[in-house]
């Protein structure tokens, strides 16, 4: 008995310990210790979130610096967090993140980047304390996210003048979004991606579905007016 309630008291303390530990783990940091950003980093071709590829890079630079705790991208691509290590303040990242911005290349030239002052500060605050932002190591969803909404941008396309089946449009969007999800988050070059679009094509298309296709990529993979 004596055993049993030895043990069980070790159990309970453990238990207490981890709550601790875990409590204390998802603890915010303190808001002078984190400095928010405008940028932008939204996807132009998903213009509802924030372009994954090229926030990586980004945000890693940000992480390497020996100041910088975390780094994170909102949702929507519009903002950038930076928590310190101490109190610190910006110093010179608005200068880094032009200079990495321009070298992008994709989403603009840096010219927009601005750190937070004031009501705006304060609201983004507010919205990076409650949630949904990404580190480096995760705005690869993002990257996924993109590659299924170009997908099923190329399917309508392709089905505007060619219907297909079900089963065929469903497998077909699901293959070009695993292929543009790789080439996103890889960065796999142009030339591995047009091997990968002849075998897409080549196991769910005809010729001329496949040219309907090849068309739809050339035309550019921003949305149209009437498109989402």
């Amino acid at each position: 008995m004596k055993k049993i309630l030895i043990v069980s008291a070790l159990v309970t303390l453990t238990s207490l310990c981890i709550a601790q530990v875990s409590n204390t783990a998802l603890k915010p940091p303190p808001p002078d210790r984190i400095s928010i950003f405008q940028v932008p980093l939204r996807c132009p071709a998903a213009p509802q979130i924030g372009c994954g590829s090229s926030a990586k890079p980004i945000l890693l630079m940000l992480e390497r610096d020996a100041e910088v705790s975390e780094a994170w991208l909102n949702r929507t691509g519009i903002l950038i967090a930076v928590v310190w290590k101490s109190n610190s303040t910006a110093r010179n990242v608005v200068t880094k993140l032009k200079s990495q911005l321009s070298a992008a290349g994709c989403c603009a030239d840096g010219s927009d980047v601005a750190e937070l002052k004031g009501d705006s500060r304060v609201a983004a605050l507010k919205e990076f304390q409650s949630g949904g932002w990404y580190r480096e190591a995760e705005v690869d969803r993002l990257s996924e996210e993109e590659a299924g909404i170009i997908a099923a941008r190329l399917v309508s396309r392709l089905e505007g003048k060619s219907p297909l089946a079900k089963d065929k449009a469903k497998g077909l969007q699901e293959a070009l979004r695993e292929a543009l999800s790789k080439q996103l988050i890889a960065d796999n070059g142009d030339e591995n991606y047009e091997r990968e679009f002849h075998r897409i094509a080549g196991e769910f298309l005809d010729e001329r579905q496949t040219a309907i296709l090849k068309a739809a990529i050339e035309s550019g993979l921003r949305p149209r007016p009437d498109e989402k």
